[in-house]
């Protein structure tokens, strides 16, 4: 309030300025001066105010997330027709959304075990063939929208290809077609505003760094049988029998089987990380003021046309429309390898007849 009154004086101070020294102006001109100054100083809008039901739906062409951390790398590459996000809990702190969507995509991660060995994996999500899917909800910070947590299940089959695991050559056997499911627990420390709102025209802003906690579990018949197997293997004597045979020390075997022992036949994500590859808990770093907001376009994508805010990154390297006719962003394109943290590369924006908001609540 306090620099909008500022503003009102410095317009009033203005406006007389001019019909003082002007007395042939065009008062046209005047009228298109002062119009420009007004959305200059009052075009804002608060964060918006979402309600359970709320849904709208987006078209992902292409979505990369890149991380790599000390002994630990992760990539992803997902691509679907029908991203889903339905508002599905309205509290005193917090909004959390249900998504849902089937996918194609590519994933691939890379670690190692101390005294064990590396492993090297990678899969492929077939959504026509193998009916792979992510869903989960995430929870937002209300007076901000500000990311704070997400549980993120992966459901379906995978194409795992292993291409370096301890004690066995798996580079040499096709691709395996695994169910799996896969539940991720995501928190952060820091929550992660993308926009700052009350958004306007004049604004530049950045992300503060932050870490995250990985927990969660994997389940698959696949890791049933590991754990059958290895229950075989620790029989008395045939440890032993297996080095022999096949060349390999029989300590780092035994050990080997001990570790299969711990993390299956359910794969405890927070155990094995913290038990074997050194913590759950990855830093993000902070991002410098590179997100931008300088304009309001028209943007036209499959849902329509919305007069949305240009939020440019890193001066054009990438763009996020927020509309707040909506009450969310329309469409976001734009690679940022090296630039923010996590998303690589994203490129969606919102479908036909899938917006159910309403704007009654803007501040």
């Amino acid at each position: 309030m306090r620099n909008k009154i500022l503003g009102i004086i410095i317009v009033l101070m203005m406006m007389t300025s001019i019909l003082a020294v002007a007395k042939n102006t065009d008062y046209k001109e005047i009228n298109n001066v002062t119009q420009k100054i007004n959305l200059l100083l009052f075009d804002e809008d608060d964060v918006p105010i979402w309600n359970e039901g709320d849904k709208w739906s987006y078209k992902l062409d292409s979505i990369s997330i890149d991380f790599n951390d000390e002994d630990f790398y992760f990539y992803l590459e997902a691509r679907s027709d029908n991203l889903n996000i339905k508002v599905i809990e309205v509290n005193e702190e917090s909004y959390v959304i249900n998504i849902y969507t089937p996918i194609d995509g590519y994933f691939r991660f890379v670690t190692a075990i101390e005294n064990v060995g590396p492993i090297n994996v990678t899969g492929e999500f077939k959504d026509a063939l193998q009916s792979s899917s992510i869903g989960g909800t995430i929870t937002f910070n209300k007076t901000d929208l500000a990311i704070k947590q997400a549980n993120i299940i992966i459901n379906g089959r995978v194409l795992l290809k292993f291409i370096e695991i301890p004690y066995y050559p798996f580079n040499l056997t096709p691709p395996l077609p695994i169910p799996i499911m896969v539940n991720l627990d995501i928190k952060l420390g820091n929550y992660i505003p993308i926009i700052d709102f009350p958004i306007n025209t004049t604004k530049f802003w950045g992300i503060p760094s932050t870490n995250f906690t990985l927990a969660g579990t994997i389940e698959s018949i696949w890791l049933d049988i590991i754990s059958a197997i290895n229950g075989v293997v620790r029989y008395p004597g045939v440890i032993e029998f297996l080095a022999e045979r096949f060349g390999i020390d029989p300590f780092m075997l035994k050990q080997f089987s001990d570790i299969l022992f711990n993390i299956t036949p359910e794969f405890d994500i927070e155990y094995f990380l913290n038990e074997y590859i050194g913590g759950n808990v990855f830093e993000l770093p902070e991002v410098p003021p590179i997100l931008t907001c300088f304009s309001r376009d028209n943007i036209t994508v499959d849902a329509g046309t919305y007069n949305s805010y240009n939020i440019s990154v890193m001066g054009g390297l990438g763009n996020i429309y927020y509309a707040p006719e909506v009450g969310t962003i329309v469409k976001i394109i734009g690679n940022f390898e090296d630039v923010l943290p996590l998303i690589s590369n994203i490129n969606a924006e919102l479908k036909p007849y899938s917006a159910s908001y309403s704007n009654k609540g803007f501040c």
